[in-house]
């Protein structure tokens, strides 16, 4: 079902629009690749149709995420990723929680770097831009996780953070590998 699921986009795609990649759909196996889990199977069947894996990865650095032994040679895109502090703004951290907009933005800048550093990435996407209401979106989820509070006011940290990555990007990306795709 899951290779007809695949197959079938793509065609579907490719037919409409043929000079666009097919990125498929977002995985969400966090751990991956040391912790298969149940979705074990589904990145070589993703890799046999998309011309991008996708994966969201809500963890502190992306930097593992390679494809060791699975014989797949595709580019990576990070579809989510975030962090948040509760030392301003919501109530709720997110999927991935750090004590201070400081570190946040500490910790915004290594995972963009470590993104940058690894061959196979070839984005990684920041979810998202403008804050949740407090009192949640359509299923309740109210995370202080945007790069704008609810009145969108900067988390300057962050943005700072932001600027600083971008400034030195194509140098880090261009430098040699400094992980073991191997």
């Amino acid at each position: 079902m899951v290779d007809l699921y695949y197959k079938t986009c793509r065609e579907v795609i490719k037919a409409e629009a043929p000079n666009k990649l097919y990125l498929g759909s977002r995985l969400h196996n966090h751990y991956y690749p040391q912790d298969l889990g149940h979705q074990h199977w589904i990145v070589p069947i993703a890799a046999k149709y998309c011309d991008v894996i996708s994966f969201n990865r809500y963890r502190f650095v992306p930097n593992d995420l390679i494809f060791h032994d699975l014989n797949i040679d595709k580019p990576i895109i990070i579809g989510e990723f975030h962090f948040g502090a509760l030392d301003r703004g919501m109530l709720h951290t997110g999927l991935r929680s750090v004590q201070s907009q400081d570190q946040r933005g500490r910790v915004y800048y290594e995972y963009i770097k470590g993104a940058l550093e690894n061959p196979f990435i070839v984005g990684a996407h920041w979810f998202q831009y403008g804050e949740q209401a407090v009192t949640g979106r359509g299923d309740g989820e109210n995370y202080q996780i945007g790069f704008l509070d609810v009145c969108d006011t900067p988390y300057q940290e962050t943005i700072d953070a932001c600027r600083k990555i971008a400034e030195q990007m194509y140098e880090i990306r261009l430098a040699p590998e400094s992980i073991n795709t191997k």
